[in-house]
């Protein structure tokens, strides 16, 4: 079955429409987004790139049960998307509470709908009803398919168009936390995990026990028996197996309804990293720099919330000297893994270099020495992983507080201490390039130049 299309809302989006659409009390207001689209085999999103006003000269009526626009209003906005190749998603507002669509809406969007895909063609466009606490959203692909509504920002906030199902009563104790909303919110989530080791292994253990509907496992590595100390599920007789294939036996094996789809390929090739489009949240769970330099682009380009871990143990001749973890949250407006110095594209450059021309490379001095393994204990990943998936609750709860907004935790274990930070982007950094933002699927993919991907 084909997932639900999604329309995702950049938090800051949402403000400004909230503004345009409620300007005048009691009466409908109206906006136009411009978004990028995502297509996928079972999934089609689209992202909002931008908020486009309607014009009050260009009201021929506002009123509280219904508005009309002029026709100079649509043939600006479909040259505009036309222009920067975007789609279109119509947005009013409903100011008496309704949150739906109302029989006046469908008249309207047999007329407007069909304008829009003949003018701006080869698109996908939609239309959203807002209220103040609520969304109702479409798509035409080119029928019209109803669409849940994500917002994105310091929250993760879902709006469904699906009736309440029942809460399973195995997640009782879950539900007295944080009621059934959120747990009906955890189900109809689609999250990717990219690197199954360490860290990946126990966030998909405890995403499955949180009852996240899908999971999506991107890693093609293979078990080695050094991998046993941390890896949750793993056994010594697991050696060669891919390390994905040994995570969905033992996630299908706790008997949760959450589907798991292990994919054995790195997400430096191409279609792989395509899949994750298909995903609302992304947890990167990888110590190399180029896939997380991969997943700071899909957060960009696709609004896509990514959660980065990492972990570092300093430690000289068997005597550790500090042991440090790290979580950070990826979205548009927030400072990336280059602005932090996370990521370097000299590293970068190594890791991509064939292993006898890498060696050569630094044996002559002409590129920095990689660090070899890492030292790996499972309090310490196992830790950090469980601090990435409260951040990721909080962002769906809030449960840490209003004024908890930092989009980076430092953990020091030794110190016995964690500390937040929120960091500017730099201005001359890609990330702080708006004109980027939500642009979603282009080609090449990312912007990339891909490798031709083997067989």
């Amino acid at each position: 079955m084909s997932a639900t299309p999604r329309i995702v809302l950049l938090d800051e989006h949402r403000a400004a429409l909230e503004e345009l659409l409620f300007d005048i009390p009691d009466v409908e207001g109206a906006a136009f987004l411009l978004c990028g689209q995502a297509i996928h085999a079972n999934a089609v999103k689209l992202m909002s790139h931008a908020v486009v006003p309607v014009a009050p000269e260009d009201y021929l009526r506002r009123e509280r049960d219904g508005l009309t626009i002029q026709s100079r209003s649509l043939a600006r906005i479909t040259k505009l998307a036309r222009y920067e190749g975007l789609s279109i998603v119509f947005a009013h507002s409903h100011p008496e509470g309704f949150a739906d669509f109302s029989s006046q809406d469908d008249g309207e969007e047999e007329k407007l709908l069909p304008f829009l895909q003949s003018r701006v063609p080869d698109r996908v466009h939609g239309t959203l009803v807002m209220t103040r606490e609520d969304f109702s959203a479409r798509i035409y692909a080119p029928t019209r398919t109803s669409a849940d509504t994500i917002v994105v920002g310091e929250r993760f906030r879902l709006y469904r168009q699906t009736s309440a199902a029942p809460v399973p009563i195995v997640f009782d104790r879950q539900v007295r936390a944080f009621g059934e909303d959120i747990q009906r919110i955890l189900a109809a989530l689609h999250v990717g995990i990219v690197g199954l080791g360490g860290t990946g292994s126990p966030v998909a253990e405890q995403l499955v026990r949180l009852g996240v509907g899908q999971l999506s496992l991107f890693d093609r590595d293979s078990f080695e028996v050094t991998n046993i100390n941390r890896v949750y599920g793993s056994t010594m007789s697991d050696v060669d197996l891919p390390k994905v294939a040994i995570a969905k036996r033992e996630l299908d094996r706790i008997g949760l309804a959450t589907r798991i789809e292990a994919i054995a390929e790195h997400i430096t090739d191409e279609e792989s990293a395509r899949q994750l489009r298909a995903c609302d949240v992304v947890f990167a769970c990888t110590d190399k720099q180029i896939p997380r330099a991969i997943l700071m682009q899909l957060a960009l380009k696709y609004s896509l919330p990514v959660i980065d871990l990492g972990v570092l143990i300093d430690s000289k001749e068997q005597h550790i000297r500090g042991v440090h973890g790290r979580v950070t949250t990826l979205l548009p407006g927030e400072a990336c893994l280059y602005c932090r110095g996370r990521i370097s594209p000299e590293v970068m450059r190594v890791e991509a270099l064939p292993p006898h021309e890498r060696e050569n490379q630094i044996r002559e001095g002409y590129a920095p020495e990689l660090v070899g393994p890492a030292a790996a204990v499972i309090p310490f990943t196992s830790a950090v992983a469980s601090i990435a998936v409260s951040e990721f609750l909080h962002r769906l709860t809030g449960f840490m507080g209003a004024e908890r907004v930092s989009s980076e935790l430092l953990i020091a274990f030794d110190l016995s201490r964690i500390r937040t930070n929120r960091v500017a982007p730099r201005e001359d950094c890609q990330c702080s390039d708006r004109a980027g933002w939500a642009r979603g699927d282009e080609s090449p993919f990312l912007g990339m130049a891909w490798p031709t991907r083997s067989t």
